[in-house]
């Protein structure tokens, strides 16, 4: 009689997750996960969780087969801490709290305008950074370029981003990302770039390839979320429907956003002034007075003569004056005339490395420079005249991944 040869798949170790929800009760969610109801408190009492969750926590329990009895129960107390409770012979359930270390690589992200730049790099950074990892990594670009440009208003299409920023991950798959180590810009047909350094005097500032601060003394614009409406110069009036001169910006943003000041001063108007509606001024140190009117309140207790940092809340926008809807108008005038806001507050700059710190600052620049692809900037030779030669960095220039470049001298 022939041997009947039966073939018997091995047993597979399993694992099923779940979550606990905010207001979830604890027993009845590892109930749901398959452990019996005994089980289901010995865990919670080895846990010592409130019956009730007081917060969201991600679960897993694993088995040696489908047929075979939850050895283990893994609750995900936060991004880098999570509890074992594992069955035992002697005492039914233990628990073992690990903690899991944050891995840090660097990632570089490049993408193309398109849109907005929260847009642009959400799609750029797709599958190497999670989505809110994307929108922390666009606010961190616009906080590092604030001083230069309005990302609001001033990318268009077809202009280019590139972020290089730390990521941190844990093997539960939990992700934190920043700081921002360098983000270039490509605007107007050329690149503005800004690499973070670190002073032994300071916390981290970004800077130029060249060692000047990105931070000057005047913020670029007056807020942070917002989109040009009106831009200086010759207009349609919307109201009185005459043309007249347009001394200033219109930044359309939603009723009550707040207003902040783009530099140190010290107020010398907060009040109501005719077409302006409810306005404020302020004296900046070099003399230069900067304008934000329409505004539906001041900020608590401002005043005349009252001293205001840079990015102070002053106020809120609003739509009080000559005015068609909720918006900021923000002017700059220097010596009592109105000059275009734009230009005015990017001439102003800041104090720049020098010594050991720009020599450090270069190493700190060129080793971010190799990984985005910069040329890597290289000493003019000495002429052989006998006398001494000052050696500068050149400039450098993004390249496509994988280009071959070198340093023009």
């Amino acid at each position: 009689m022939p041997r009947v040869m039966v073939q018997t798949r091995s047993a597979e170790p399993v694992t099923r997750r779940d979550t606990i929800h905010r207001g979830d009760g604890v027993i009845a969610v590892l109930m749901k996960a398959g452990l019996s109801r005994a089980d289901a408190v010995g865990v919670l009492q080895a846990s010592e969780l409130r019956a009730t969750a007081r917060r969201t926590i991600p679960i897993a329990v694993f088995a040696d087969s489908a047929a075979a009895q939850i050895r283990e129960v893994e609750l995900q107390l936060a991004d880098d801490r999570s509890l074992r409770v594992q069955r035992s012979d002697l005492s039914g359930w233990t628990a073992v709290e690990r903690r899991e270390l944050w891995r840090a690589d660097t990632v570089t992200v490049r993408a193309v305008i398109k849109g907005s730049l929260v847009e642009s790099l959400r799609d750029g950074g797709r599958g190497e950074i999670s989505v809110r990892g994307r929108l922390e990594m666009a606010y961190a670009v616009a906080e590092a370029f604030e001083y230069k440009l309005d990302v609001g208003s001033d990318l268009v299409r077809g202009d280019s981003v590139v972020a290089v920023i730390q990521r941190h991950r844990t093997a539960f798959g939990a992700e934190r990302v920043g700081p921002l180590l360098a983000g270039a810009l490509r605007h107007d047909g050329r690149w503005v770039r800004a690499i973070r350094f670190s002073t032994r005097e300071g916390s981290g500032e970004y800077y130029d390839v060249e060692g000047r601060p990105m931070r000057t003394t005047f913020l670029a614009a007056p807020l942070e979320f917002r989109r040009m409406s009106s831009m200086f110069g010759m207009r349609l009036h919307p109201l009185l429907g005459i043309r007249r001169r347009h001394d200033g910006i219109d930044y359309a943003a939603l009723l009550g956003t707040p207003v902040r000041t783009v530099g140190d001063g010290a107020v010398i108007k907060a009040d109501y002034e005719g077409g302006y509606g409810r306005v404020i001024e302020i004296r900046h140190r070099d003399g230069m007075v900067t304008r934000y009117g329409h505004l539906r309140g001041f900020a608590k207790a401002l005043r005349a003569g009252q001293v205001v940092t840079q990015g102070q809340v002053i106020g809120f926008v609003g739509s009080t004056g000559l005015s068609t809807g909720p918006h900021l108008h923000f002017e700059t005038l220097v010596n009592g005339v109105s000059r275009e806001p734009t230009r005015t507050l990017r001439n102003a700059s800041g104090v720049a490395l020098t010594g050991p710190a720009l020599t450090a600052f270069a190493g700190a620049r060129d080793a971010v420079a190799a990984r985005l692809g910069f040329a890597v900037p290289r000493p003019v030779a000495p002429q052989s005249t006998g006398s001494a030669t000052t050696i500068r960095p050149n400039a450098l220039d993004i390249t496509r991944p994988g280009t071959r470049v070198s340093g023009t001298k």
